[in-house]
């Protein structure tokens, strides 16, 4: 194994984790880290290596301001080590499709993750610690063991999209959403963790997932502690949930839970709630000290079974009603205050040994047309028996407890979901719903103007193929029923796809009309030939109805990684599609621009889809109304100043790739609902009105309501007067901040005439950076992409950096997927081809790959213009040449900025700049001999400008200790202005070196 050192001050020793993974020769590497503060660029590993730091945990920290610190592809092994990322949205360490051991170190980012794992990637992350941000796995495998994740800003720990993670000894404090999120299909095994103190549910289970949880403990939830929602399952063995600040276990939406041994102490609401069709099955489990409730069962068809277990010390022991089923055998009911068991009118209850005991007030109260069938029954020592066949009296104040109303549902966490029904108030159709009704349903919904129309057209000549086939009249071609519904998140797909399915049932296409849910985890194995056999499978249950495969891209080549067994997926579905064209219906779902991709992995795919509808995104006043339905479907009513506060919130903000839509309008909502319930807490004996009144002060904390108005209309200028800091603070480059600022200006002015109906010309966006190495193109480049973030320009302002070797392959095609990948990790932001002329070669100098990346690109820079900004840069010479290798390429760039080459006076500024951070001081007799060497070695510096400063500042530091050095060997003694210090015989000693 190849060895490899990083250190700040080892001669030869490689000084950034970055540049020796770069330096890595094939095959397996050892990287060994000397303890210090370093700084990395974002960098994409794709070998073997063990990177380990050369001390104890904290001795060694990496920071880093990109995307990402550390990207896997390969197989790598991280220990002791401490990564950083400061970027808004960057993740300390990304591993994608590759295998990452990570032993006792600890990640720190400033957006919601610090550690993701993707796409079919395993990562097993021991003994370490993730701080201020979470952890998440998606379509990914692994372990987290004895890990901590302290004040995630949003959930602890994400499992997404068929994860396979066992999490054991695990602490999560903090969090600001769930402490363990459990989401679209994952199949987790939590086992023996802590989690406390978060600010939405301690574990959430939902999306069809199915979570084991074994031992361990949950406390100080601000909602409630176990969420089991959504067609989730959760099968849960002696786990302790305590203090949560509304329900103790929640399971509700068709989730299932089986509890064995759980106990829940001191919830200020209701222990248990089962209901809206939810399956628990409780065994020796121990619900004691709740507020209101011990269990509230009951609702929308749900299952409860209770087995065993004592109930105790709750101010009602267990409530039931409503449309539900009830069962209790062999359960303790003890020293509960106002009431043990309370029976209300609904489903079914069946009791048998049952025991209720030294009760405040009445054990068993049965009201009046309950359905209750009780053997077995033991009630004694309770201060006021038994009440059967109650039925209180209208103006009775002495009514006992009765089932209360379901809880509102916890906020959606942020890490973007895969897709939902949106807020619209519309109930997911029966199967036997007319076909009017049906059309009405779909028509009653929010916003979908276009997408109404598309279906609208689809049913009409659905029915009139019908009529004439009922006629016994020629039939006409086929009209195919395949689609692909494109758009953003949370704008209605799947909830139309339900609807669609309906309809096609209501029209004799299809037998049923189920829909059946899947994405890639469902149908792509591990090995070649099981993708054929779990996509059959699907295929098969769905038939009779509607497939709807959600994320539908993530089964390409063009997105998968490794052994492309996606690809498999696509061409045997394509394959009965075509044999069971009768019995199944494909809807396509995902991203509208990865959804135009995924159609060409396959000749026969696109043929077989009859047509694509685009979801548009809501506006501000649609997503109001979803607000607005939500409120009505809760008893709930909008204060206008929220209403208004809420239209101005959605007309702020930034629609990015990750914003929820429907999905974001429901988080407010719910947010709103829980900052209400906050509000009122502090009222000993708020009215009817008040109760249900949401008003503008609700959405403190849940909207942003400080932002002024980009362009006029919605403009950060926090932001942008930071980053137009940032920029005057670089030294020199006088004409490029102005021309900067210029630009800044007609973008802001083109917006403003927009917005008055005036004619305005098209924003400047694409550059060419023109000018020597270490001029600050780069660093220009990235305050650029900040700047038009701020301006609401580009959704995210990242830069992506590229050169020729990110862009060009090395056969035909192979360039053009490159050149496209990269395009597509920049959508959102820049992409910043550093020296772009290099992809323009010579005549005759073989095959020129690098034209097929000049003309891929101008292609794609036409197609998203309004998505992605192309700077190119180089030495100015050279750029023309690049400019004039495609006649539609010059004409894409709306500007050109020419960095010139630093003055004497702007190099001494810029190593004086990077030598302070550093801790060293130039005095002015230092200055002077700078000026001296940097006169003598003119060109040098002509050359490189500020990366030979760099160099410079690295040299001199040698000079310097190597002169301390001597000196101590002679008997003087070092002071701490010795080690700040460089001397003018620091900058003497490098002219002989």
């Amino acid at each position: 194994m190849f060895n490899l050192l990083v250190s700040q001050t080892e001669p030869r020793a490689y000084r950034t984790l970055s540049d020796a993974l770069q330096a890595a020769p094939a095959g397996a590497v050892n990287i060994a880290i000397t303890p210090g503060h370093y700084r990395t660029e974002a960098y994409r590993f794709w070998g073997t290596a063990v990177v380990t730091a050369l001390g104890p945990r904290g001795s060694v920290v990496i920071d880093c301001s990109d995307e990402h610190n550390l990207q896997i592809e390969g197989r790598t092994t991280l220990q002791r080590l401490v990564l950083r990322n400061w970027h808004p949205d960057g993740l300390a360490l990304s591993v994608v499709g590759g295998t990452a051991v990570v032993e006792d170190c600890e990640f720190m980012s400033r957006s919601a993750t610090s550690v993701s794992a993707r796409s079919g990637a395993e990562l097993f992350l021991r003994g370490s610690t993730a701080r201020d941000a979470g952890i998440a796995y998606l379509d990914a495998a692994g372990v987290i063991e004895g890990t901590e994740v302290i004040g995630a800003g949003a959930c602890g720990i994400a499992l997404r999209d068929g994860a396979r993670v066992s999490v054991r000894n695990c602490r999560v404090n903090g969090a600001r959403e769930h402490g363990i999120w459990v989401t679209t299909r994952a199949n987790p095994l939590i086992e023996q963790c802590e989690i406390d103190g978060t600010d939405q549910a301690g574990i959430m289970v939902d999306a069809h997932a199915r979570a084991a949880i074994r031992g361990g403990s949950i406390s100080g939830s601000k909602l409630c502690g176990l969420v089991v929602r959504d067609d989730a399952h959760a099968t849960v063995e002696g786990l302790r949930i305590t203090t949560a600040a509304m329900d103790g276990v929640w399971c509700t939406t068709r989730g299932v839970l089986t509890a064995d041994r759980v106990t829940v102490q001191d919830a200020r609401r209701h222990g248990a709630v089962v209901d809206d069709g939810a399956a628990a099955t409780l065994t020796s489990c121990v619900i004691e000290g709740s507020t209101d409730l011990g269990i509230a069962a009951g609702g929308g068809g749900s299952r409860t079974e209770v087995t065993g277990g004592r109930i105790e010390r709750n101010k009602v022991g267990v409530g039931f009603g409503d449309d539900g089923a009830l069962t209790m055998t062999g359960v303790e009911l003890t020293r509960n205050a106002d009431a043990g068991l309370v029976l209300m009118p609904g489903g079914p209850a069946r009791l048998r040994n049952v025991t209720v005991t030294r009760t405040e007030g009445p054990g068993l109260i049965v009201f009046r047309g309950a359905d209750a069938d009780i053997e077995a029954l033991v009630s004694t020592g309770n201060q006021k028996g038994d009440l059967r066949d109650f039925q209180p009296a209208s103006d009775s104040t002495t009514a006992p407890a009765t089932t209360p109303a379901p809880p509102s549902a916890p906020p959606r966490p942020s890490v973007p979901p895969t897709e939902r029904p949106t807020g619209s108030a519309a109930p997911t159709a029966a199967p036997n719903a007319s076909l009017d009704a049906l059309l009405a349903e779909l028509d009653a919904m929010i916003g979908l103007r276009e997408v109404k129309e598309e279906i609208g057209k689809l049913v009409k000549f659905l029915r009139v193929a019908e009529q004439r086939r009922r006629a016994g009249v020629a039939q006409g071609p086929s009209i195919g029923r395949h689609m692909v519904f494109s758009g953003s998140a949370g704008t209605g797909k799947t909830t139309v796809a339900r609807v669609y399915g309906q309809l096609l049932a209501a029209l004799g296409v299809v037998a049923d009309g189920h829909v059946t849910e899947v994405s890639r985890a469902d149908l792509v194995g591990k090995v070649l030939g099981e993708t054929t056999q779990k996509t059959t499978a699907v295929f098969h249950n769905a038939r009779g109805g509607v497939l709807f495969i959600d994320e539908a891209y993530a089964l390409s080549r063009r997105f998968g990684v490794g052994t492309d067994f996606g690809q498999e997926a696509i061409d045997t579905l394509v394959k009965l599609m075509e044999d069971h064209r009768d019995e199944v219906v494909v809807v396509f779902a995902g991203y509208s621009a990865e959804m135009r991709e995924f159609l060409s992995t396959n000749p026969g795919l696109q043929s077989r889809v009859s047509r694509t509808i685009e979801f548009e995104d809501y506006t501000p006043d649609e997503l109001v109304a979803i607000v607005e339905g939500l409120t009505a479907q809760f008893t709930f009513v909008l204060a206008d100043g929220t209403r208004d506060a809420l239209k101005a919130h959605f007309q702020l903000s930034r629609r990015t790739a990750t914003f929820g839509n429907g999905r974001e309008a429901r988080r407010i909502f719910e947010a709103t609902v829980q900052q209400q319930a906050l509000r009122l807490a502090d009222h000993d004996d708020p009215s009817p009105e008040e109760l249900v009144q949401l008003l503008p002060e609700d959405l403190n904390g849940v909207v942003d309501r400080g932002l002024g108005t980009r362009f006029g209309e919605a403009r950060d200028t926090d932001q942008l007067d930071a980053i137009l800091g940032q920029l005057s603070a670089m030294v020199g480059l006088e004409s490029i901040k102005q021309q900067i600022r210029d630009l800044m200006d007609l973008i802001v002015m083109a917006r403003r005439r927009r917005a008055a109906g005036l004619p305005a010309d098209p924003l400047p966006s694409h550059l060419v950076f023109s000018g020597p190495p270490g001029t600050g193109k780069t660093t220009v480049a990235r305050l650029y992409g900040s700047l038009l973030a701020a301006l609401g320009v580009l959704a995210r302002g990242q830069v992506v950096e590229v050169s020729r070797g990110g862009l060009v392959g090395a056969f035909t095609g192979q360039t053009a997927a490159l050149t496209t990948e990269a395009f597509e990790r920049a959508r959102g932001g820049v992409l910043f081809i550093d020296e772009a002329y290099a992809l323009v070669r010579p005549a005759g100098s073989g095959p020129d790959y690098g034209q097929e990346a000049i003309d891929t690109l101008v292609k794609l820079m036409e197609d998203h213009r309004d998505e992605v900004v192309v700077i190119v840069a180089g030495y100015t010479d050279e750029m023309q040449s690049f400019l004039a290798a495609n006649p539609g390429l010059a004409s894409r760039f709306s500007a050109t900025v020419e960095f010139p080459a630093y003055g004497l006076d702007e190099l001494v500024e810029i190593l004086v700049r990077m030598a302070e951070p550093a801790g060293y001081t130039l005095p002015a007799d230092t200055l002077t001999a700078v000026r001296s060497h940097l006169t003598t070695h003119a060109p040098d510096f002509a050359l490189g400008n500020a990366r030979e400063v760099r160099k410079l500042l690295a040299a001199v530091q040698t000079a310097q200790a190597r002169r301390l050095r001597d000196c101590e060997r002679t008997g003087l003694e070092t002071t701490v202005d010795d080690l700040r210090l460089f001397r003018p015989q620091d900058i003497g000693a490098l002219e002989g070196s």
